[in-house]
């Protein structure tokens, strides 16, 4: 008999692939093509990731007996997703939309079938940490509650049916481009630990300020609006008045989060991915004449860009933390 957490686990996956293969039946011909914003995919290419390599994952890894907490550490520290991602999806170029939604029909069974076979022998391996950036950490049993990706993707797919969006070439400094690792890590988390709560626990209290976890999520949608008005700054277009809110942080977060108040997960969600989006934007007009001016920050020291780039990047690892409690895979803990 499969262990409990596994039962849940593959109930709760199943559950998200489910709606995930309703969306892609859903797609017209001509979808497929749709670009996904905000990024260079276009919803075949995001089929194509969300096949995944049919692997066992990291059930497989459990089973073969080769996670410690040296080799998870030593992964979370290098491990770099987005070069085999981009190749999984470039390999499958050439296949039809029948084909990959075939796949995708089956893209999870070899995972489940190996998370069956693990059992009591394997506690301890489950439990161990797993380190996802600044004050974040899940631990290996938190793999097996793999639903998010889907839930997060499909969004990206909705987004895509839903505007006439279009991809825009981006260049970096070569400065710039080297935070780009950190910050797609820890943005990939965030959107991990926001796809994972459990539905019935957004507008429970969260750890931060008194906040809901809906809060919570607005605040980190909002917080993306500081960056741009120090880049817009940075860029010498920037409004003496909008620095000067800003610098007053525990009243503009609060008015910001009040604004958000009511707003659906796909809402606050599609406002996330817009205004990374113009992050980027604006990261990408940067010269090098902009690297050594000093940006004020809110307790009155100031910062490069560079710097500044890598510590609001951690904002969000470390709000993605605060989210670990409200998870499906925690909630189910609890409740048992």
């Amino acid at each position: 008999m499969a262990l409990a957490v596994v039962t849940a686990a593959i109930r709760e996956t199943k559950a998200a692939h489910r709606d995930l293969l309703r969306l892609v039946d859903s797609l017209s011909d001509a979808d497929w093509s749709r670009p996904v914003p905000y990024g260079e995919w276009t919803v075949k290419d995001m089929v194509a990731h969300l096949v995944g390599d049919l692997s066992p994952g990291g059930a497989g890894l459990i089973l073969a007996g080769i996670l410690t907490p040296e080799f998870i550490a030593g992964t979370a520290r290098t491990f770099d997703r987005r070069p085999l991602n981009a190749s999984q999806v470039e390999e499958r170029a050439r296949l039809s939309p029948a084909d990959l939604r075939q796949m995708l029909f089956v893209s999870h069974d070899a995972m489940f079938e190996t998370m069956r076979r693990l059992t009591r022998k394997h506690l301890a391996t489950l439990a161990l940490p797993v380190p996802m950036g600044p004050e974040y950490e899940l631990t290996v049993e938190d793999w097996l509650w793999s639903g998010y990706h889907d839930r997060s993707h499909g969004d990206d797919i909705r987004r895509a049916l839903e505007a006439g969006w279009r991809p825009e070439p981006l260049a970096f400094l070569p400065e710039i481009e080297a935070t780009f690792r950190a910050m797609w890590r820890c943005r990939e988390g965030f959107l991990r630990a926001v796809y994972s709560v459990a539905e019935d626990a957004w507008d429970e209290p969260s750890p931060c300020r008194g906040w809901s976890y809906r809060d919570l999520l607005a605040h980190v949608v909002s917080n993306e609006l500081r960056p741009h008005a120090r880049l817009r700054y940075l860029l010498g277009e920037g409004d003496p008045a909008e620095l000067k809110a800003i610098v007053d942080v525990d009243r503009w977060n609060q008015q910001q989060v009040e604004a958000r108040r009511g707003r659906s997960l796909r809402e606050l969600a599609d406002e996330m991915a817009v205004n990374r989006y113009q992050t980027l934007r604006m990261l990408s007009r940067l010269r090098p004449e902009h690297l050594d001016v000093p940006l004020q920050m809110s307790d009155g020291s100031t910062l490069p860009i560079v710097p500044y780039i890598e510590m609001f990047t951690s904002h969000e690892s470390r709000h993605a933390g605060q989210l670990v409690p409200a998870s499906r895979a925690r909630r189910w803990k609890q409740r048992r």
